[in-house]
């Protein structure tokens, strides 16, 4: 199973794009082999989702202030995390007041062994962080580009059946 997951912190303008592609995304791309989730509710808690689901791969939209021009997006695939054990200390107290961003949620669930052995991140440069519900000019065109890739992204990473068309096996657990 594929488990497509938006990132991000709800109602801080461009940041809370990830909910908005999760809820988008699951209108079309859910199904048997691909599970789609808002995962906003802390990294720590996102990290027992992920050892609960065990999903063969993970594919992660959100937005990240990485110093980018605002709007571009960005994929890329996450190397298994080796963190010191103090980093990973680090990165649970950070999460455990229910704080969520995609590079914590990477730090978390790497380090308490959680992620799946294919992890794909989708990551959009904000053009504005404060509270608000509305997406920026940029992120909006930059949203669809981000739902695009990750469409891309689960049709690669669904092996083809005899017949040609997308299954997964059964996931053990």
């Amino acid at each position: 199973m594929i488990l497509v997951g938006g990132v991000g912190q709800l109602w801080q303008g461009d940041l809370d794009l990830g909910r908005r592609a999760a809820e988008r995304l699951a209108l079309e791309l859910a199904g048997p082999d691909v599970y789609v989730e808002d995962l906003y509710y802390g990294a720590v808690a996102v990290a027992q989702r992920l050892d609960e689901l065990r999903p063969e791969a993970l594919v992660v939209v959100g937005a990240t202030s990485r110093g980018r021009p605002p709007g571009i997006v960005e994929v890329r695939t996450v190397a298994v995390l080796s963190l010191a054990e103090d980093a990973v200390q680090l990165a649970v107290a950070d999460a455990v007041t229910g704080y969520v961003a995609v590079d914590l949620l990477l730090e978390v669930a790497g380090g308490l062994g959680a992620l799946p052995p294919v992890t794909v991140v989708v990551d959009v440069e904000p053009a504005t962080v404060e509270p608000g519900d509305d997406l920026s000019p940029e992120a909006t065109a930059a949203l669809e580009q981000a739902m695009d890739m990750v469409r891309a992204e689960v049709a690669a990473l669904r092996p083809a059946g005899p017949d040609g068309s997308a299954s997964f096996p059964a996931t053990a657990g």
